[in-house]
């Protein structure tokens, strides 16, 4: 009998054979995009904040044009002017059905967009935690995104989330080394604080599948950088104008920026309709009581008319009574006048 085969033999280069092996785009350095939270729902929330920043997107860049581009194969079968033989052959192949033409043209209209090589405006890439959602951007500015989002939502108390918890966007990331954070700081910064004006700030610090880095290593090494290059920035944790957001994952340390931060709710999409909803439910649970009450009252008059009416009709059959009993009385006294 042949040996069995291990464990490890067997699955050795399962991966590599599987169907979408190489497929998935993880989270590196060098990225652009948003970081979402959300609950359980990642599918439905990809989906969602792809419609909201497409939206938001077409706004204020305008739509997004992709140009196509042709496979090698494609340059290759294209054909020269000249060449004798091309053109009779385009001569016989114009002979062929016009249905068939058109159709083929459909069709090449349709696969156009599967054949371009350019990246889209809005990429999910796979950040390596639960319920973290990393989206990539070829955008150069994603906070005036978010800032507008956050603004239709928080001040104009306009729903645009159901999966969505918390959207930061992020303007750069690299490796979570002290080296590497510092070249980022001080490439990315300079747009958040600007010379001779005076920004109050805070850091904001999350890590997730990572248990190297320090938190107040990793804050003193932020404060160092902005303290140096930019003199002109306070801090301040109660309000501040700018919060820096520093979100670790896995080996990835992610800079995002948040304007408000405090005032809108902590960027949560939710919380910032949640009063708006409290608000909408205690307005109709008081019209609900207010209607009850209402009711309650025609209840309450209806069954004291009934009763007045009943009231009236007693001392009626009150008085029948009494005449039966005296009439009674009366038979009694006669009898006995009899017997006398």
């Amino acid at each position: 009998m042949g040996k069995r085969k291990g464990k490890k033999q067997y699955y050795s280069g399962a991966g590599k054979k599987g169907k979408f092996s190489g497929q998935k785009k993880m989270l590196t350095e060098g990225m652009a995009g948003f970081l979402i939270t959300c609950n359980n729902r990642e599918r439905e929330t990809i989906q969602e904040a792809y419609n909201v920043l497409n939206e938001y997107a077409d706004k204020l860049v305008g739509p997004e044009i992709r140009k196509a581009v042709p496979k090698e194969n494609e340059k290759e079968n294209k054909k020269d002017p000249n060449d004798v033989d091309a053109n009779s052959d385009e001569e016989e192949e114009g002979d062929i059905d016009d249905i068939d033409a058109a159709l083929e043209k459909e069709k090449a209209d349709i696969l156009q967009v599967v054949n371009t090589k350019e990246e889209r405006r809005f990429t999910r890439v796979d950040s390596g935690a639960n319920n973290c959602i990393f989206i990539k951007t070829t955008l150069e500015d994603p906070c005036s995104i978010v800032s507008s989002i956050v603004e239709d939502v928080s001040v104009n108390k306009v729903n645009k989330a159901r999966y969505i918890l918390r959207l930061v966007p992020v303007i750069g990331t690299c490796k979570a080394y002290d080296k590497n954070i510092i070249e980022l700081l001080e490439s990315k910064l300079g747009q958040v604080f600007p010379a001779g004006k005076e920004v109050s700030y805070c850091i904001i610090y999350k890590c997730r599948n990572n248990n190297q880095v320090k938190q107040h290593e990793m804050i003193n090494t932020v404060n160092e950088v902005v303290k140096d290059k930019f003199t002109d920035a306070t801090i301040d944790l109660k309000s501040p104008d700018v919060c820096l957001y520093v979100e670790i994952i896995r080996n990835i340390f992610c800079l995002g920026i948040a304007k408000d931060f405090f005032k809108h709710k902590k960027y949560n999409l939710q919380e910032m309709v949640k009063e708006e909803q409290d608000k909408a439910s205690t307005t109709d649970e008081a019209a609900k009581d207010t209607q009850d009450v209402k009711e309650e009252k025609k209840e309450g008059e209806s069954n004291n008319a009934v009763s007045d009416k009943n009231e009236s009709k007693e001392p009626e059959t009150s008085t029948d009574e009494n005449t039966d009993n005296i009439d009674v009385k009366t038979d009694d006294s006669e009898e006995n006048k009899v017997n006398d």
